[in-house]
């Protein structure tokens, strides 16, 4: 390489050996360049170069103790993936010095803790589950039964009560699924249904421009973005979270709501049938709520049906 190409500064040198405007010198380290650092021997020399991957000229090189902080950058970033090159995607072969035997145990004792304390945990969590439940279904079934009575089914069948005991709270919430307000308000929305105007339609029978939104719109606008009521469906997000608490708070409450407005409104009547009592005071309550989110949902729908948008004008800026 000429005595003049030598002497210009080093970026120069540089753009001009990637447009190949000069060639490489015959010494292979006067052209390495770290791609990690950009800088080359032109300060002092360096012992760490390396080329860890199937790159080629200049690229190829790369120091040591850049290629190092870049891999722990990568490792911490994606922790078990594999270091690649991102250029040919080359796998990096990073060998690791050997450790001694007593490190080796420590190493794989903490690799078996790693695997086994999740399972321990997942275990831990199903028997808290499981004893909450039993004992759920076993207060449920005392405070309907009476507690003379509830107290002798668990004595006569304990083995028989903790397989059905625990079946109680998962049949409360999975009754939260059932939306049988959905079909009521599809119903009657069905019989009020209204439609585009004929003179805002055209020819094919779709809305001209500026026609106002139809029932379509709206009952599409729902299926896209429903407002789930139970623990299961739905997008189970932060604005979300509490409405899935009150739908799980009000099935496991619901055996109490029955005994209450059992006793309260059938009691009298129903003297000698304690069940049928608490039967009807449930459905009384499930009924009375689902009328209550029927005239919600359906009063919310209206007045999205009805909103509007008022000119931006001094009289309605001071009004609104």
């Amino acid at each position: 390489m000429s005595r003049q190409f030598m002497q210009l500064p080093f970026h120069s040198r540089l753009s001009r050996l990637r447009s190949g405007l000069e060639p490489p010198s015959g010494n292979t380290a006067d052209d390495r360049m770290c791609w990690i650092c950009l800088r080359g021997d032109e300060d002092h020399r360096r012992r760490d170069w390396v080329h860890p991957c199937r790159c080629r000229g200049t690229n190829k090189w790369v120091h040591e103790a850049c290629l190092s902080r870049w891999i722990d950058e990568k490792e911490m970033m994606s922790p078990g993936v594999p270091v690649t090159c991102t250029q040919c995607r080359t796998e990096y072969i990073i060998v690791m010095p050997p450790l001694c035997h007593f490190d080796a145990m420590l190493e794989r004792l903490d690799k078996g803790y790693e695997r086994m304390c999740p399972s321990v945990l997942m275990g831990t969590l199903a028997a808290t589950v499981y004893f909450s439940a039993v004992i759920y279904g076993a207060h449920t079934l005392l405070e309907l039964a009476g507690y003379d009575t509830g107290m002798k089914l668990l004595q006569e069948d304990p083995s028989l009560l903790m397989i059905m005991l625990p079946s109680v709270p998962t049949l409360l919430l999975l009754s939260r699924l059932v939306h049988w307000e959905d079909c009521v308000i599809r119903w009657l929305r069905r019989r009020n249904r209204r439609t585009i105007p004929a003179e805002q339609l055209d020819a094919v029978g779709l809305p001209l421009p500026g026609a106002p939104l139809s029932d379509e719109y709206f009952d599409e606008l729902e299926r896209e973005h429903p407002a789930s009521d139970g623990l299961i469906g739905g997008n189970l997000a932060t604005e979300q979270l509490g409405r899935a608490a009150t739908s799980f708070c009000i099935a496991l409450s619901l055996p109490t709501i029955s005994v209450v407005l059992g006793q309260k409104l059938y009691g009298r009547i129903y003297e000698e049938n304690k069940l049928l009592s608490i039967l009807l005071g449930g459905l009384t309550f499930v009924a009375i709520k689902g009328l209550a989110s029927i005239y919600l949902s359906h009063s919310r729908y209206q007045q999205r049906r009805q909103r509007f948008v008022m000119d931006y004008t001094p009289p309605n800026r001071n009004n609104h």
